[in-house]
């Protein structure tokens, strides 16, 4: 929660999008300790411009023209032509900012995806199976969007299925289906209402491919 929000900031200014941090309550009632980064020192219009390029507003304009910022526009070959800009951002996100997290997944022949608390009980999940024989390994989502669809992808020769876990209803099992091209198994093992799942209960639904 602590690392996520400066790089929240880079890439909103980055890319001029809105960059979401999604936690759930576990995690929010959760103590640690952390790493604090430094506060961002003042810097100057010039600097401003240097680092966001001059799409950036800072004050009244003297040195460059006004920025008019809007995604709508009236006159439809404008419109279609910023839809297509946008569209060229998005591919250059997917490309460039898909991040995640991969745990005992070299030779694992099992794989748990989850993100967020889910995803800190799946990793007790894969010391447990291991202990007994049982080859799990755990990709976990840093981003959401990006997802990350090729890094699942590869480990699909290897694996003879997939668990998504996460305390809902499944909101995950669409985008890891469409990762594995359906090519293996998918389940999907959830709590819903504030329920917990325990590192045994995922074991369990590993041992019942």
């Amino acid at each position: 929660m602590v690392d996520f929000v400066p790089l929240a900031f880079d890439l909103a200014f980055k890319y001029r999008i809105l960059v979401l941090i999604q936690s759930d309550g576990v995690i929010g009632q959760m103590m640690e300790k952390v790493e604090l980064f430094d506060q961002m020192p003042r810097i100057t219009n010039k600097e401003i411009e240097e680092k966001y390029s001059d799409w950036a507003l800072y004050g009244k304009p003297t040195t460059r023209k006004s920025n008019l910022i809007t995604s709508l526009d009236l006159v439809p070959e404008r419109q279609e032509k910023f839809n297509q800009k946008l569209q060229e951002k998005y591919k250059l996100i997917e490309q460039n900012e898909v991040r995640y997290e991969k745990i005992m997944c070299d030779d694992a022949q099992y794989l748990l995806v989850a993100y967020g608390s889910s995803a800190r009980i799946c990793q007790k999940s894969v010391q447990l199976a291991r202990q007994q024989g049982i080859k799990l390994g755990l990709l976990r989502p840093i981003t959401l969007w990006p997802f990350p669809y090729k890094a699942i992808n590869q480990l699909v020769p290897q694996l003879k299925g997939v668990v998504t876990v996460e305390m809902s209803c499944g909101q995950m099992v669409e985008d890891v289906q469409l990762a594995v091209e359906c090519k293996i198994p998918v389940k999907h093992y959830g709590r819903v209402g504030g329920m917990i799942p325990t590192p045994e209960a995922i074991v369990e639904q590993i041992k019942n491919f």
